[in-house]
């Protein structure tokens, strides 16, 4: 009896020696873990610290103006081209231009090509200022040149207001096969015309159906009570 009671006590022992070595060891990876997760949550710390005070040191002043820099640059034309440019704008009597303005007049889309065909038309005498205002308004040596073949003798001032109105010198020459005159298609009735979107097939259209040709406030009339 004594015997199995001593075994019994021993297996207990070794049982109690075992939980113990167990809590033990389970204290120590919990231990263990807690010192890396203080660790981590040291270095995170310290990262966001280094992040804020670098990004506190950077001077984002100009960096809206990143964009516009960039596509100057690209659209900077070459000094070779500038050199042409202003030679062949010498050429055509406008002095020696400095490198700003042969800028200004390249980026505003003036050429030597555009404005010697505007000095063979007859326009010798336009100004830079109206050669940008040309590209402004969108009036090219072919408008101001069928215009002329139509008649118009237009000034360099009546080729801006005209083209700016919207006026072409396809819809005046179309007005022009239906049958309207030169003097029913005065400057004025060709941008009220335009103004309001008269096009030369509403014009067609309706003298089909009349049998006789509208006046051309009856086309403006028409053209507002039939938006």
């Amino acid at each position: 009896m004594s015997t199995k009671f001593r075994n019994l006590k021993n297996d207990l022992k070794d049982l109690e020696d075992d939980t113990v070595s167990q809590l033990n060891q389970g204290t120590l990876n919990k231990n263990s873990n807690s010192g890396k997760l203080s660790n981590y949550i040291l270095l995170f710390a310290f990262i966001a610290t280094l992040v804020f005070y670098v990004g506190s040191r950077i001077d984002y002043s100009g960096i809206n103006e990143l964009p516009e820099r960039i596509e100057q640059a690209i659209s900077e034309p070459s000094e070779e081209l500038l050199q042409d440019l202003g030679t062949l704008m010498a050429d055509m009597g406008y002095g020696e231009l400095s490198r700003e303005e042969l800028i200004d007049l390249r980026r505003a889309g003036v050429t030597p090509t555009e404005t010697q065909k505007l000095h063979d038309i007859g326009y010798t005498d336009i100004t830079l200022d109206q050669l940008v205002e040309f590209q402004n308004a969108r009036v090219s040596a072919d408008y101001a040149r069928m215009m002329k073949e139509l008649g118009y003798y237009l000034s360099i001032e009546e080729l801006a207001e005209t083209r700016r109105a919207g006026v072409t010198a396809y819809f005046t020459s179309r007005m022009m096969d239906l049958g309207y005159t030169k003097e029913e298609l005065t400057k004025e009735n060709l941008m009220r015309m335009s103004g309001v979107e008269v096009t030369d097939r509403t014009a067609a259209r309706l003298i089909e159906q009349r049998g006789e040709r509208p006046t051309i406030d009856e086309l403006v009339r028409y053209r507002i009570s039939n938006q």
